[in-house]
C-alpha cells in the first residue's frame, strides 16, 4: 500500500484483516466532537490488524493511515475462521497479542489520566532516548499534541515548562532529553506524588 492510503477506516464494517510485513502506520481516533487523538506512528513488522474487530463485530475502532509504503498481505475474514479451527493454536497466539496490546494501551492510558501531561511527555522523550520508542516525532505541533490528546496550545505549554525547568531542549525541529538525570528525578517524583 501507498503513504497516505488507509488500512482500516474508524466506524467502517471489517471486510477483511490485514498482515503487515513491513511499513509505518499511524493509528488514530476522531470523536465526534472532531478532536482526534493519535496512538501516534509505529514501525510496523509482521503484525496483524483487525483482529479486534473481527472478534467483537463491532465496527472498526481506529483509523490506521499508511505512512510509508507497506507490505500487507489481506486476510479475509472466512479465511481467519477457517484457520482458526484448523488450529487451534493460532487462536492462543492471537488470545496473547490481544493481552499484549490491550496492557500496552491501558498502560499508556492510564498514565495519561493518573499524570499531568508534562510528565507524560517527559517520560515519552525518556523513553525514545533509552531507545525503547523508536526516535519518531511529527513534524508539526499538532499532530504532536493529538498523540497526547490535548490541544496545540496546551501541548506547547507543556513543553515550554519542560524547557524552562532544563528537562527539555528544542533541537531544529525535534523535542530532545536536555539532562536525562535531571529528567529521570523529575519523573521519579511525579510517581511519587
Amino acid at each position: 500500500m501507498k503513504p497516505g492510503e488507509y488500512l482500516l477506516r474508524q466506524g467502517q464494517n471489517l471486510e477483511h484483516l490485514y498482515w503487515i510485513e513491513d511499513g509505518f502506520c499511524t493509528v488514530s481516533f476522531t470523536a465526534a466532537n472532531g478532536r482526534r487523538f493519535s496512538h501516534g506512528r509505529f514501525s510496523v513488522e509482521d503484525r496483524l490488524y483487525g483482529e479486534m474487530e473481527f472478534f467483537t463485530g463491532k465496527p472498526i475502532q481506529f483509523d490506521i493511515r499508511c505512512d510509508s509504503p507497506v507490505s500487507v498481505r489481506v486476510i479475509p475474514n472466512a479465511d481467519l475462521e477457517a484457520l482458526l479451527v484448523q488450529y487451534p493454536h493460532v487462536g492462543i497466539w492471537l488470545s496473547q497479542s490481544l493481552a499484549d496490546t490491550y496492557q500496552e494501551v491501558m498502560d499508556r492510558m492510564t498514565s495519561h489520566f493518573m499524570y499531568p501531561l508534562a510528565y507524560n511527555i517527559a517520560k515519552d522523550l525518556l523513553l525514545r532516548e533509552l531507545g525503547n520508542k523508536p526516535a519518531i516525532q511529527f513534524e508539526r505541533v499538532f499532530k504532536e499534541a493529538e498523540r497526547f490528546g490535548c490541544s496545540e496550545r496546551v501541548y506547547r505549554r507543556a513543553v515550554s515548562q519542560l524547557i524552562e525547568q532544563g528537562f527539555a531542549e528544542k533541537r531544529g525541529r525535534e523535542l530532545k532529553v536536555a539532562n536525562k538525570d535531571k529528567l529521570e528525578r523529575y519523573l521519579a517524583e511525579e510517581e511519587e506524588r
